[in-house]
């Protein structure tokens, strides 16, 4: 049975003219509402507006899970993905204070680095480098295991950095990934003997009293936690069957937390530091520290970097701000400290993004009192987001239908494709069969293969949404290896 966003919102008629309403949560409840209603993609949206000592706005709407029908409230936990990169820039700042390391000394005074053998890679790089995404180098193995399969140990990790990690074509200039992190985690063990996960509850979480925020998945009740959803397009949204675990938290993007800890979390800055650390700390830590632009939003004007921050424009004003993105989920943290507001949202599916930039955009017009932009963002609302929405369904059905009249191409029957395919890079890929249907598992993803045009080969959604191609190599009449992600996987099994 279809549902809607409906049960848990009062219904809002389009026809309505919201700037005819006085009061400012009343506006944006309207807004909100109606964004969810139009779009019919989003299970659920929370929203915190919040000043340095003051709460302007806290609001959940929606489904924690849309399939059992359990409504999200203001303590559900989401996944905020690379917003979590602003936490451990904050962390870096709080332990180069504390002396325990130094931003701008160069990573190879610490260990693992300085006792690497092959150090030459990591010259010239400082902690600072690694936190501004300008430390040019980087690794093309780290996130498939760290963020997304889990099968992997720090062992393992610590070889492939060592060996793996090449040059960028550029050199030294801002190129985002989540490397430098990755990188800063590895430091912090090995010179603190703690990890990020435990720095952070120690030095911010229990100080700031954000008692719903945790760097460990196995932590978070299930019934508190806002399932992740997919098959938005497909007119099927359910949850996704890609969940986060413990080894998939990681530095660069490893963070779960609800609306309520994000108010805390903001008003920390806009309050710089509430009194738990000094105020030049706070403005260190979202202080540009490189340009970088950032074209792929449209809701705030990129200007450039900080210490896992990005520093922007908004209405002529300056914004801090970080979005998170990953399978299933969507969050938003922003603050513009001349003005004394910040703003949280979070969505679970990676399709609340469209959603989170029209509210966010409202919001902060709304409250900053930007009248003609209010009446704007309206008109955007009913007149342009339905279409789009409507032509993105289109082209995924297209798409589906496309994918649907696809017929195998494989030389041997599908049951001599079964077994295990090792990669020393990338890990395990493991091939069953089932139901007639070929199973790809990875660590801690799976999916059905479907079919694909060329001889011996096969395409995967090992990440929900994200497509890719499996290749086989057979020799003397039987498969020997695969090929995926550039790399060659043994049959080992």
């Amino acid at each position: 049975m279809k549902k809607t966003i409906a049960p848990f919102i009062i219904s809002f008629l389009i026809t309505v003219n919201l700037f005819a309403q006085t009061d400012t949560t009343q506006m944006l409840n309207s807004f909100i509402q109606s964004t969810l209603e139009i779009s019919e993609i989003v299970p659920s949206v929370s929203v915190a507006i919040v000043r340095d000592t003051d709460i302007l706005y806290l609001e959940t709407f929606g489904y924690a899970n849309w399939e059992q029908e359990q409504p999200a409230t203001n303590q559900s936990v989401y996944y905020i993905a690379s917003c979590t990169k602003a936490f451990n820039g904050l962390l870096a700042h709080i332990l180069a204070k504390e002396g325990s390391i130094e931003l701008n000394a160069p990573i190879l005074n610490y260990k693992p680095f300085k006792d690497f053998k092959r150090k030459e890679v990591f010259q010239n790089i400082t902690i600072m480098d690694l936190l501004t995404h300008q430390s040019g180098i980087d690794n093309p193995y780290l996130s498939f295991r760290l963020a997304y399969t889990g099968e992997y140990t720090d062992a393992e990790i610590l070889k492939l950095i060592e060996e793996e990690t090449q040059p960028n074509e550029a050199g030294k200039v801002f190129e985002y990934t989540n490397f430098g992190y990755y990188l800063l985690d590895y430091l912090l063990q090995a010179e603190l003997g703690k990890d990020w996960r435990d720095l952070l509850d120690e030095k911010l979480f229990q100080p700031l009293g954000m008692n719903s925020s945790t760097a460990y998945a196995s932590k978070v009740p299930a019934d508190k936690l806002a399932r992740p959803h997919g098959g938005i397009f497909k007119g099927e949204v359910k949850v996704s069957p890609l969940q986060k675990n413990d080894a998939v938290m990681h530095a660069a993007g490893g963070l779960m937390t609800n609306i309520e800890d994000a108010a805390k979390f903001l008003q920390f800055y806009l309050a710089t530091g509430n009194g738990v650390y000094p105020k030049d700390l706070v403005e260190n830590s979202y202080r540009q520290q490189v340009e970088a632009k950032h074209e792929y939003v449209r809701v705030f004007d990129g200007k450039g970097y900080a210490s896992g921050w990005r520093i922007g424009e908004f209405e002529k004003e300056k914004i801090v701000y970080h979005f998170g993105d990953y399978a299933g989920y969507f969050a938003h943290y922003s603050f513009i400290p001349e003005r004394n507001i910040g703003m949280a949202v979070f969505s679970n599916t990676d399709m609340g993004m469209t959603a989170a930039n029209l509210i966010s955009k409202y919001a902060y017009n709304l409250y900053l009192g930007n009248k003609r932009e209010v009446k704007s963002a309206e008109k955007i609302l009913y007149k342009k987001v339905s279409k789009a929405l409507a032509q993105e369904r289109k082209a995924q059905r297209a798409h589906e239908q496309k994918m649907a009249e696809r017929t195998w191409n494989l030389s041997l029957p599908k049951k001599q494709y079964v077994g295990t395919y090792k990669s020393d890079n990338y890990g395990k890929v493991e091939i069953s069969y089932e139901d007639e249907q070929l199973i790809v598992t990875a660590g801690n993803l799976k999916t059905v293969a479907t079919a694909f045009p060329s001889e011996n080969t096969m395409r995967v959604e090992l990440v929900p949404g994200s497509g890719t191609i499996i290749g086989f190599d057979l020799k003397d009449g039987a498969v020997v290896s695969l090929f995926h992600q550039r790399e060659t996987f043994i049959k080992v099994e």
